[in-house]
């Protein structure tokens, strides 16, 4: 008996070290297709392609999300010049992991994160501090007790949407009915700025590859809805001429002193919708 106990024993270890080394192996194999699908789309748009930035949270350090934790990393991180809703931006995407470690005194555990990201400094410059999200119940609770955000026009938008911004002016500048209705229609991601960079991103969560496309999609329709007026009074000189919303029927890299050094092709084509 005690020979059968311990051959059983035995097999049941080698079936669990078996199970170990199988899901290693499908997990290697699934980030091996993620980065490979995420290195095409890099190259499609003509950005430069990094495995692995150890770096990232100093970059965006200006976001509290950059900061959490430990063992902090930038992966499948896609980055170059971009023209996006009409705008010259430096377009920087990709996922970032990190870890937190708590203890009770008795026990540690860490628990690891994984999130996907999107970050566009456009030549439109931005307030310091814009955050827009959909509305939670602690946004609900909040404005209960007196730290509530910004109230617009479009009540249904201001019940779904929490606004925050440091330039009230250019908060009620942006969402003009038209952009209203763009957020109304969707489902936005997240949105920070902070020293002119827009970061969006939709939770701790990874997305999908096709996912990038999305929303990318609709980042090009958020900003190319940035009202006339608004883009016509912070785009710098140089910038104006050339942005097709602005000057319809004008491309960047058509004419003009940058005839000789085009910019990247946009996401879409002109006149397409995203």
């Amino acid at each position: 008996m005690e020979a059968f106990g311990g051959c059983a024993f035995f097999a049941i270890g080698a079936v669990v070290i078996a199970v170990i080394i199988a899901a290693a192996i499908h997990a290697a194999r699934v980030e091996r297709e993620r980065t490979e699908a995420l290195s095409a789309i890099a190259a499609r748009l003509g950005l430069s392609f990094t495995r692995e930035d150890a770096s990232l949270d100093d970059r965006m350090s200006r976001f509290p999300m950059f900061t959490l934790g430990h063992s902090r990393r930038g992966l499948n991180l896609m980055e170059g010049a971009a023209v996006v809703g009409g705008l010259r931006v430096r377009l920087l995407m990709g996922d970032y992991r990190y870890r937190i470690t708590r203890s009770d005194g008795k026990r540690t555990r860490t628990t690891v994160y994984n999130l996907s990201f999107a970050a566009v400094s456009p030549s439109l410059s931005v307030p310091e501090d814009l955050t827009v999200r959909a509305e939670g119940f602690l946004d609900k609770l909040g404005a209960m007790i007196g730290f509530d955000d910004i109230d617009f026009e479009s009540s249904e938008f201001s019940k779904r949407f929490h606004v925050k911004c440091s330039d009230r002016r250019f908060a009620f500048d942006l969402f003009e009915p038209r952009m209203m209705e763009y957020f109304l229609a969707s489902t936005p991601p997240t949105i920070h700025a902070r020293g002119g960079t827009l970061l969006f991103d939709r939770g701790v969560r990874r997305w999908e590859p096709g996912d990038f496309d999305a929303n990318l999609a609709w980042i090009d329709g958020f900003l190319s809805r940035v009202p006339r007026h608004v883009r016509d009074a912070r785009l710098p000189d140089h910038e104006r001429e050339f942005d097709p919303v602005l000057n319809p029927g004008r491309t960047l890299a058509g004419g003009g002193s940058d005839a000789a050094a085009p910019p990247p092709p946009p996401l879409h084509s002109p006149g397409e919708q995203p």
